[in-house]
C-alpha cells in the first residue's frame, strides 16, 4: 500500500483561535458516512492499533476488518502530532456506508451490512504524505486487549487507582474497560495531563464511553472558574445498573501524559468521612488539602429528604471546590467556591478539590448546616417579631467554635433590604458574610464585603457566616428596610401613656401599635412651643415604642398628642402637665426596714442581673408602707452582689437623665452595700450599672414627704457612740454568729431622751472571722431579713444606718463568725419641730480631687484636710443649710487608712466615714453638719483621691 509523506506541525501562530478546552467525556452521535469505492487491494488487519503510511499524496488505503456482521467498533485517529491526522469511514462489501468520522470516533459504529467490513482512510490533507494510525476497538463486548479501569477510594492518595495514559511513539489513543459488576449507577472521573513546555502543538484530547449496548452515559463536565485549558479536570457520570463499558481515550501522537480514575459517588462511596448535619453555627468539619488537585469526600447525612443543608468551604485562599452529589449521584450542587444549598437526599458526598491554577492552603473548613427542615427553619435561629424598619444592630464574634449565626425574618414577597456587616475589631478583618435564604434555599442577596442588597419571596433565613479568609469575626451587622415598612404588618398606632406626667421631670411615654420603628416620633403641642419626644426604644415585635420628653421648663396644662409613623400623622389624645411640688422640702418618716427589690428573686424587678449600660426601675411609693403621692425622697441601703466585672451603679430619680454620679463602686465578685437618699419622681427611682453584670438588693429604711406628718432632722458634730473592741456602748467584745447587742442611743452626745423617731449612724465592721452580714434594726422588734452591712473575713467596711428607734435604743444583729462593731451618730430625726427639713436634688458631682473639681487636683496626703464649699452650690442655696448628704468615695489609696468627713472649722473627733486598704475604691454616703457653708475631709494614712456626690440638704 503506498505511503504518503508525514504532515507538517501547525505554527502556534495559526491556532491560537482554537479552542483552548478539552473535548468532553460524552459519546457523540454516529454520523452516515458517503458511500466510496472500494480498492481492489485491502489489507487485512486485527483489532487493535494498525499503523500505515501513505506514499504519495492523494491515496485512500482500505482496511479489510475482522470484525463480524451485528459487531460495534471505534476507529481512534491522532489528533495530530507526529502521525498524520487521517479520515476514517467503514464500508461493507458491497461499498455500502456503514460509519463515518463521527461514530467511529465515539464507538458507536454498528455493522449492519454485508462482512468483510472495510476502512478507508485518506489524509485529512489531501496533499500529506507519511506514516498514520489508526486504533480498532470492539466496543459490544469488552477487549481483553483493554486495561480495567479499576474504582478508586478517596481515602488516603485518591488517586492510587488512576491508570496513566501516555502517547508519542506512535501512540495516540487507548481504551479501557469497566466490567458490569464494578461499577455504581454514578460516579465521577477525573482526567488528568501535563500541558507540555513546547506549546507548538497545543494539546487536544477527547474520552468517550460507550456500553456494550451502544449506549453512553449521561455526563456533566464540571468546569474550574478561570481554567481556559482543562488540565484537571472532573466529569459526573450515570451509568446502566449491570452493563458494561469500554472507555476511549483519543489524544495525540506527541509526547503527552494522561491519567484516568473514577469513583463511586453515591451513598457507596469509599473513602468518604461520614458526619451529620450540624445547626448552624456549629464548629466546621476539617480537613487537609494535600497538593493541588488532590480529591477529600465528606459524607454528609441528615434526617429526612426533606430537609435542606448549607454546604460552605473556607479557606486561607478561597480555593476549595466543592462539588456536592445526592446519594443516588445526582448532582446536588455544581462544583464551585461559595455556598450552596442542597435538599432531597439523605445523604450527600461532598467532593472536595483545589484545581490548577487556585491557592493551595494547607488546611480548609467545611460548614454543613442544617437551615431547615418540613417544620421550618433551624430551632437555633432567633425568631424575629417584625421586620418593618429592618433587624438589628447584631452583635458579637463568629469563631471557629460559633461558625455562624441565623434569624427567621417575617419578610414578604417584594421586600427589600440593604444588609450592613461590618467588623467591630482594629486589625482590620472583615464583618461576616451575609445571607438571606428564601424557602426555596436560595440566597436573595447581592453584593459583598460591608454592604449587600437583599430581596424577599417570602419569610426569609437570615444568616451571618464566618468569610473565607477570616477565622475570626468581631462584628456588627444591620438589615435596612429599603421601602419601609416591610412585613406584612400594616402601620397602626394605638394609645399612648400615660396621660398625665409631672412639670419639671423627664416623662417616659409608651405608644401602642403596630410596625412601629425608631423613626416613629412622637410630638406634644399647645405650650410656648412644640416638643418632640426622644423614642429610646421599641420592642422587638414592633409594637410597643417608648420615648422619654423633657418637661422639666414646660408649664402644666393639656398638650396634645401626635404620633408620626411612616410618613403619616395620628392625633392621640392629650397629655395633662401637672404643676411642679410646690416645696419639695420634706420630713422624715422612719419604717422598719424592708426588702424592696432583689433581681436574684425578681422582687420589685425583673429576675436577671443588670447588665453593661442596663437601667433597671424600682417602684417604691405606694409599697412597705410608704404612701402614693407626697414622697420626696427615699433612704435605700442598696447591695450590689455577684459583679462579673469592675464597675459602679448610680441611683437617680426615675425619667430624668443620669448624670455621672455613683453611689456604689465595686469589683468583680465583690459584694458591698451603700446606703443612699434618692429623689423619687412619679413613685419611682432607676438603677444604673456601668459594666459587666451584677445583681441588685433594695432595703428601704424611711422616706422623706411634704404632708408635714414626718420628724425634722438635728445634725450633730459625728459622736463614737459604740466600739466593742473597747466596751463603749455594748460589752467589750465581738459579737458572735447570730448573736445581737443592743445600743442606747437617747439620751447621749446631745441626743434628746425623748421624741427621737431615728438616727444616722455610720456603722463599721472589723477584724469578721468569715463572712457575713449585720443588720441594724430597732430595738425589741423582730429584725426581717433586711441588711446593713455585707462583708468577707478579715474585710474592714462601714455603711451608713438610718434607723428607727424604740424606747430609745437600736439594736445590731451578726449573722455568721465573730466581728466587732462599731458606731458613729451624725444626726437623729425628732418630732419636736425643732429640726431641719430635708431637700431632694438631683445627684450631682460637687468633688474630685482627680480632676480639681471643688477642691485641690491632688491627692489628699496622710493626716491632710481639704475643705468643699457645699453651700450656694448645685442648687444647694447659700444660707439656712444645717447639713448636706453626700456620697464619698475613696479611690487610689496608697495604704490602708480612714476618711473622716466632719463641719468646716471644727476640731475633728475619732468618727470616721470611710475604711479602705491599698489600691481599693470604696463608697459610703455621709450626712454631714455645715458650717459657713462648708464641710472638711481628713485623711488618716498615705494618700488618696476622694469623690463627693451630693443627694439633698436640710434646711430650716
Amino acid at each position: 500500500m503506498p505511503l504518503t509523506p508525514a504532515s507538517t506541525r501547525r505554527p502556534i501562530s495559526t491556532v491560537l483561535t482554537c479552542l483552548f478546552a478539552v473535548l468532553a467525556a460524552l459519546l457523540l452521535p454516529v454520523g452516515a458516512a458517503q458511500a466510496a469505492p472500494v480498492a481492489e487491494n485491502c489489507v487485512g488487519v486485527a483489532e487493535g492499533r494498525y499503523e500505515g503510511t501513505f506514499a504519495t499524496a492523494g491515496q485512500t488505503h482500505c482496511l479489510e476488518l475482522p470484525s463480524p456482521k451485528g459487531a460495534r467498533i471505534a476507529a481512534l485517529t491522532s489528533l495530530g502530532g507526529a502521525s498524520l491526522t487521517v479520515q476514517v469511514e467503514v464500508v461493507d462489501r458491497n461499498g455500502t456506508a456503514q460509519c463515518a468520522e463521527g461514530g467511529l470516533a465515539g464507538g458507536g459504529c454498528a455493522l449492519t451490512g454485508t462482512a468483510p467490513f472495510r476502512a478507508l482512510v485518506h489524509a485529512d490533507d489531501d496533499t500529506a504524505t507519511g506514516p498514520y494510525g489508526v486504533h480498532f476497538v470492539r466496543t459490544d463486548i469488552l477487549q481483553k486487549d483493554c486495561q480495567v479501569l479499576p474504582a478508586g477510594s478517596f481515602a488516603g492518595d485518591a488517586d492510587a487507582a488512576a491508570v496513566r495514559l501516555d502517547t508519542g511513539n506512535g501512540v495516540f489513543s487507548h481504551c479501557l474497560t469497566i466490567p458490569a459488576d464494578a461499577h455504581s449507577t454514578s460516579e465521577l472521573l477525573r482526567i488528568r495531563y501535563g500541558f507540555p513546555d513546547d506549546t507548538e502543538l497545543l494539546p487536544r484530547y477527547a474520552i468517550r464511553l460507550i456500553d456494550t449496548d451502544g449506549n453512553g452515559p449521561d455526563c456533566y463536565n464540571h468546569p474550574a472558574q478561570g481554567q481556559q485549558i482543562r488540565t484537571d479536570g472532573l466529569t459526573s457520570c450515570s451509568f446502566a445498573a449491570g452493563k458494561a463499558y469500554t472507555v476511549l481515550l483519543q489524544g495525540q501522537d506527541e509526547q503527552r501524559s494522561h491519567s484516568l480514575g473514577r469513583w463511586d459517588d453515591t451513598a457507596t462511596a469509599r473513602g468518604c468521612a461520614a458526619s451529620a448535619a450540624t445547626a448552624i453555627g456549629a464548629p466546621a468539619l476539617t480537613g487537609k488539602s494535600g497538593q493541588v488537585g488532590t480529591l477529600r469526600c465528606h459524607r454528609i447525612t441528615t434526617a429526612a429528604a426533606t430537609d435542606r443543608l448549607v454546604v460552605n468551604p473556607r479557606d486561607a485562599h478561597n480555593g476549595t471546590h466543592v462539588l456536592v452529589m445526592s446519594d443516588n449521584g445526582g448532582i446536588a450542587c455544581y462544583q464551585r467556591t461559595v455556598a450552596c444549598t442542597v435538599t432531597g437526599s439523605t445523604g450527600y458526598q461532598v467532593v472536595t478539590q483545589v484545581p490548577e491554577g487556585f491557592g493551595l492552603a494547607a488546611s480548609y473548613s467545611l460548614d454543613a448546616w442544617r437551615i431547615a427542615t418540613a417544620a421550618g427553619p433551624g430551632p437555633e435561629c432567633t425568631r424575629v417579631g417584625s421586620v418593618a424598619y429592618g433587624y438589628g444592630p447584631l452583635t458579637g464574634t463568629l469563631s471557629p467554635e460559633r461558625t455562624g449565626v441565623c434569624a427567621v425574618l417575617p419578610s414578604v414577597s417584594g421586600d427589600r433590604f440593604r444588609a450592613d456587616s461590618t467588623s467591630t475589631a482594629t486589625d482590620g478583618s472583615p464583618g461576616p458574610e451575609v445571607a438571606l435564604y428564601n424557602n426555596a434555599g436560595l440566597n436573595l442577596c447581592m453584593g459583598g464585603g460591608s454592604t449587600y442588597d437583599c430581596d424577599s419571596s417570602g419569610q426569609s433565613l437570615l444568616v451571618l457566616s464566618l468569610t473565607d479568609y477570616n477565622w475570626r469575626s468581631d462584628y456588627r451587622a444591620e438589615l435596612t428596610c429599603i421601602h419601609a415598612p416591610c412585613g406584612s404588618e400594616e402601620v397602626s398606632v394605638g394609645t399612648v401613656t400615660p396621660n398625665s406626667a409631672q412639670s419639671g421631670t423627664i416623662a417616659t411615654l409608651t405608644v401602642q401599635g403596630t410596625a412601629l420603628g425608631m423613626s416613629t416620633t412622637v410630638k406634644l403641642t399647645g405650650g410656648p412651643a412644640p416638643l418632640t419626644a426622644t423614642t429610646v426604644s421599641v420592642s422587638e415585635d414592633g409594637k410597643t415604642l417608648k420615648a422619654t420628653v423633657d418637661l422639666r421648663t414646660a408649664p402644666a396644662g393639656n398638650w396634645a398628642i401626635t404620633v408620626n409613623a411612616a410618613g403619616s400623622e395620628y392625633a392621640r389624645g392629650t397629655l395633662t402637665v401637672t404643676p411642679p411640688p410646690t416645696s419639695g422640702l420634706g420630713t422624715y418618716k422612719p419604717i422598719v426596714p424592708t426588702r424592696l427589690m432583689d433581681s436574684r428573686e425578681g422582687l420589685g424587678v425583673p429576675k436577671a442581673k443588670v447588665g453593661a449600660t442596663g437601667t433597671v426601675t424600682l417602684q417604691v411609693a405606694g409599697t412597705a408602707g410608704i404612701p402614693p403621692t407626697g414622697v420626696t425622697a427615699v433612704v435605700l441601703n442598696v447591695t450590689a452582689t455577684e459583679p462579673t466585672a469592675d464597675s459602679f451603679v448610680s441611683v437617680f430619680p426615675a425619667g430624668t437623665v443620669r448624670n455621672g454620679a455613683s453611689n456604689l463602686n465595686f469589683t468583680a465578685g465583690q459584694t458591698i452595700p451603700n446606703l443612699v437618699v434618692v429623689p423619687v419622681v412619679n413613685g419611682k427611682v432607676s438603677f444604673y450599672n456601668h459594666a459587666g453584670s451584677v445583681h441588685l438588693l433594695a432595703d428601704v429604711a424611711g422616706y422623706y414627704t411634704t404632708d408635714g406628718t414626718g420628724s425634722s432632722y438635728k445634725p450633730i458634730v459625728p459622736t463614737r457612740l459604740m466600739d466593742s473592741r473597747e466596751g463603749l456602748g455594748v460589752p467589750k467584745a465581738k459579737v458572735g454568729a447570730t448573736g445581737t447587742v443592743t445600743l442606747q442611743v437617747a439620751g447621749t452626745a446631745g441626743i434628746p431622751p425623748t421624741g427621737v423617731t431615728a438616727v444616722v449612724l455610720n456603722v463599721t465592721a472589723t477584724e469578721p472571722t468569715a463572712g457575713s452580714f449585720v443588720s441594724v434594726f430597732p430595738a425589741g422588734t423582730v429584725r426581717n431579713g433586711a441588711s446593713n452591712l455585707n462583708f468577707t473575713a478579715g474585710q474592714t467596711i462601714p455603711n451608713l444606718v438610718v434607723v428607727p428607734v424604740v424606747n430609745g435604743k437600736v439594736s445590731f444583729y451578726n449573722h455568721a463568725g465573730s466581728v466587732h462593731l462599731l458606731a458613729d451618730v451624725a444626726g437623729y430625726y425628732t418630732t419636736d419641730g425643732t429640726g431641719s427639713s430635708y431637700k431632694p436634688v438631683a445627684p450631682t458631682r460637687l468633688m474630685d480631687s482627680r480632676e480639681g473639681l471643688g477642691v485641690p487636683k491632688a491627692k489628699v496626703g496622710a493626716t491632710g484636710t481639704v475643705t468643699l464649699q457645699v453651700a450656694g452650690t448645685a442648687n444647694i442655696p447659700p444660707t439656712g443649710v444645717t447639713a448636706v448628704v453626700l456620697n464619698v468615695t475613696a479611690t487610689e489609696p496608697t495604704a490602708g487608712s480612714f476618711v473622716s468627713v466632719f463641719p468646716a472649722g471644727t476640731v475633728r473627733n475619732g468618727a470616721s466615714n470611710l475604711n479602705f486598704t491599698a489600691g481599693q475604691t470604696i463608697p459610703n454616703l455621709v450626712v454631714v453638719p455645715v458650717v459657713n457653708g462648708k464641710v472638711s475631709f481628713y485623711n488618716h494614712a498615705g494618700s488618696v483621691h476622694l469623690l463627693a456626690d451630693v443627694a439633698g440638704y436640710y434646711t430650716t
